[in-house]
């Protein structure tokens, strides 16, 4: 029975809230590296000029919600390794929860901070070589829209070239906050993901940590 369980679960189940919010940080920062250093392994003359497009319009979304999502999923999967005497397992969840989906952010905040970083001073000549070979196309699939949508004022080559070009190190102070306030921010939702899962009895063997 026990080999059963083991076997339906994923990778990162069962483990204790540094653990699975290491696991699911993993993810999130691989989905960060991809996002912010595009530019080292994406060939604007490749591409077709819509994906180009939707690369740089909707990456940092994308990014963003992956992060909340793999926080999200690490409240779900994690479970409380031990007991806190005199604490209700409802608020150790709420606790694990919170502190799983906080790694998560952490990691992905702390890739973002470094890419940035990089960006700004070794990286930048890449970036503005990107900048300037994919602003071109972009906007040349942005001026065809424009057309069947009779927008009389497309954007310009100089317009998406600024938007693609590297951030400067005065970035990096903005990007330390963000790197705070989604910490924060994720941290809190998933300290109400495991209020919830408290609330709704959504654990096993009487209440108790799992001991597999």
């Amino acid at each position: 029975m026990l080999g059963f369980r083991n076997r339906d679960r994923l990778p990162g189940d069962g483990l204790g809230p540094l653990r699975t919010g290491f696991f699911y940080g993993m993810i999130a920062v691989v989905v960060a590296l991809a996002a912010d250093l595009r530019f080292l392994f994406v060939d604007p003359a490749t591409l077709s000029a819509w994906v180009l497009a939707v690369i740089e319009t909707y990456r940092t979304s994308l990014a963003l919600t992956a992060c909340l999502f793999l926080g999200l999923l690490a409240a779900l999967r994690v479970h409380p390794t031990r007991l806190d005497p005199g604490v209700p397992y409802r608020s150790l969840l709420l606790r694990d929860g919170a502190l799983a989906a906080t790694v998560v952010a952490v990691m992905f905040g702390a890739t973002v901070f470094l890419t940035t970083a990089l960006q700004a001073t070794l990286l930048a000549d890449e970036a503005r070589a990107y900048a300037t070979e994919a602003a071109p196309r972009i906007v040349s699939y942005l001026d065809e829209l424009a057309r069947r949508n009779d927008d009389p004022q497309p954007a310009t080559v100089e317009e998406v070239e600024s938007d693609l070009q590297p951030p400067v190190l005065q970035d990096l102070g903005r990007s330390m906050t963000n790197f705070v306030l989604r910490a924060v921010l994720v941290g809190t939702v998933g300290g109400l993901v495991g209020a919830l899962r408290g609330r709704s009895g959504a654990h096993e063997d009487g209440g108790k940590p799992r001991r597999e």
